[in-house]
């Protein structure tokens, strides 16, 4: 009777493994693999090792420092009710007056951003889900979105930071590859891009330091301290990456997912100073506290790059992390006054401008 039982058991087990993988194969939101050949390309490259991305300094996935039972015992999974967001509309993407520029948050670390007659979309994850399938945990604050990804003219770039679901979203992607001129992203993401029907002229994979110039904008790839994958499978199979924008009208740096590290005060030096530091701040934790920075990080990390701005990015958008859903922008605000730093707090899908910089931004965390 026992020998019969673990008998099916085994056959269940050995049916749903067989099904998982058939599922992450054939799901589509998973992406793709690069190829054989871009493997052994990458095989010559310094940040690559033993099949893998590789980041410029030791960073462990995991610390150690949390156990599974305080992620169930947490109470500060506190989630806003109804979070309402400022309405974009087309006339965004009416060509600017020379030296002006908009940036636009969508939430969490999307931006839609209008500079020298472009416009730009920064990890544009404007999906539902910050998950392959629709798990309720991971379900973004905002019923809303600032402006819907339907009603997107066109996108002169798309600029990716890796390949992780609360970044780079199947059915965004779906909606805007045939608005989209080009796609710049590191090294390996054409491969999601490509399963997804994104024809291969408008993609540019770039590894760190190389850069992409069109007139008087410069795209610089830059290093990040992270990881990437989109299933268990090909955990750091693709490159993940920080973003430096230039131009005479403005300059921008878009960190993308990163923990702290001595590669933000190379970037300030060789690429700084910066007008706007756009920078990882949310959904961090003591486990994971070399791939996402906290508050006072990510502060440090906007002066180390010689920024004249900071805005707190990577939250506002889903739980991800055990800290309170406001706890990024309160803390890293606090900390960046008392430093002198300029701190940017817009509310989501609010236009920022050069004239509106200096402005006082209401606390408007604090209505939920």
């Amino acid at each position: 009777m026992i020998k019969t039982f673990f008998l099916y058991l085994g056959y269940a087990l050995a049916t749903t493994a067989v099904t998982s993988v058939s599922y992450l194969n054939l799901a589509p939101q998973f992406g793709s693999n690069p190829s054989k050949k871009e493997k052994i390309d990458y095989e010559k490259l310094t940040n690559f090792d033993n099949g893998m991305f590789i980041n410029s300094e030791d960073t462990p996935l995991m610390t150690g420092e949390i156990s599974t039972w305080d992620f169930f015992k947490s109470d500060s999974l506190r989630k806003p009710e109804n979070l309402e967001t400022e309405k974009i509309d087309n006339s965004f993407f009416i060509q600017l007056e020379d030296k002006e520029y908009q940036i636009a948050w969508l939430g969490h670390s999307a931006f839609l951003i209008s500079i020298n007659e472009k416009i730009i979309l920064l990890d544009p994850m404007l999906g539902s889900h910050a998950s392959p399938i629709s798990i309720p945990s991971l379900k973004r604050f905002n019923n809303e979105l600032p402006i819907n990804p339907e009603s997107i003219p066109y996108i002169d770039f798309v600029i990716l930071s890796h390949d992780h679901y609360d970044h780079l979203d199947f059915s965004t992607i779906k909606i805007l590859k045939d608005k989209v001129k080009t796609f710049l992203v590191p090294l390996g993401i054409g491969s999601h891009l490509r399963s997804w029907n994104v024809k291969e002229q408008k993609i540019h994979e770039m590894n760190w330091e190389e850069f992409y110039k069109i007139e008087d904008l410069e795209f610089v790839c830059l290093p990040a301290r992270h990881f990437s994958g989109r299933g268990p499978l090909n955990r750091n199979s693709t490159l993940w990456s920080s973003w430096a924008i230039k131009s005479s009208v403005v300059k921008i740096y878009f960190s993308g997912d990163s923990g702290y590290g001595r590669h933000l005060k190379k970037i300030g030096e060789e690429h700084g100073p910066f007008d706007i530091s756009l920078i990882d701040c949310g959904q961090y934790n003591l486990a994971w506290k070399y791939s996402h920075m906290f508050p006072e990080q990510a502060v440090t990390a906007a002066i180390d790059l010689k920024s004249k701005y900071f805005m707190p990015i990577h939250w506002g958008g889903f739980i991800l992390a055990l800290h309170p859903w406001d706890e990024p922008v309160k803390e890293s605000k606090k900390i960046a006054e008392e430093k002198g730093l300029n701190c940017l707090t817009p509310q989501i899908g609010e236009i920022l401008s050069k004239t509106s910089l200096n402005k006082q931004f209401p606390l408007w965390w604090d209505n939920y």
